[in-house]
């Protein structure tokens, strides 16, 4: 009787054992998939980007990696949490950063406004994705023509904002481009989507909050070279900001 209970004492130390090692690879595992996923934390998994009257969808591969091994890591953690806890501290603090961290990004990708845009922008638009593109289209400011590429929305952290894509014939190097030409030549632009009210033709909702409306307009001048486009120069105010310049100059 005694044998058989030491036996039975050792195969369920085995298996304690068994159980362990495989929570300690399973949360180094996690740590680094959560590492390799900070590369496109909370970006949507898909863009459906409309081109030529049609659209096509966009894979964001390192999202949905994320979010494949979101989902698995919520049931590791709340099926394995006490397992977890008894690993060695290193190990345990991985686990638990990977784990919670490879969640929350299931959640974001989920809760962000979903990418639903158009065909990509004339200059790349610092990793995130154009929304409710429009255009190309012709506005009439103070007499002038100005030749518009495109419109569309950016969810940026500092908020959303409507952005215009503007040809512009860059100077030689030696008059290169500075914030405040920049904002010579596109604040008619602002001012324009402004009084027009222009920027807020949609706005952009997330699941289960209200809708965001945009809170920026910004102005992206490229060069456009036959197909191909070079040269881009970025710049943008805050639709408070552009208020108090409107006034100002209207006084």
């Amino acid at each position: 009787m005694e044998e058989n209970i030491r036996q039975v004492g050792e195969t369920q130390h085995v298996k304690q054992d068994v159980t362990l090692k495989r929570a300690g690879q399973s949360s180094i595992t996690l740590f680094v998939v959560f590492i390799i996923v900070l590369m496109s934390f909370g970006q949507a998994p898909v863009a459906r980007v409309s081109s030529n009257g049609g659209f096509r969808l966009n894979f964001n591969i390192i999202s949905c990696l994320g979010i494949a091994v979101g989902i698995y890591a919520f049931f590791f953690l709340l099926s394995r949490l006490r397992t977890i806890l008894q690993l060695t501290n290193v190990k345990k603090t991985l686990g638990l950063i990977g784990g919670f961290g490879l969640i929350l990004h299931l959640l974001l990708a989920f809760l962000m406004p979903l990418p639903w845009g158009a065909e990509q922008a004339a200059v790349t638009t610092g990793g995130y994705s154009p929304m409710a593109r429009s255009g190309p289209e012709q506005w009439r400011i103070n007499d002038k023509t100005y030749n518009i590429e495109a419109t569309y929305y950016l969810a940026l952290p500092e908020g959303l904002q409507y952005t215009i894509e503007y040809p512009w014939t860059f100077a030689s190097e030696k008059n290169r481009m500075n914030d405040k030409r920049a904002l010579e030549i596109s604040f008619p632009l602002m001012k324009y989507a402004y009084e027009q009210e222009l920027y807020k033709r949609t706005s952009i909702g997330k699941l289960g909050q209200h809708t965001t409306a945009p809170s920026r307009i910004g102005v992206t001048l490229f060069e456009k070279i036959g197909n191909n486009k070079v040269k881009g120069y970025r710049v943008a105010l805050t639709v408070d900001e552009i208020e108090k310049r409107v006034s100002g100059r209207n006084k």
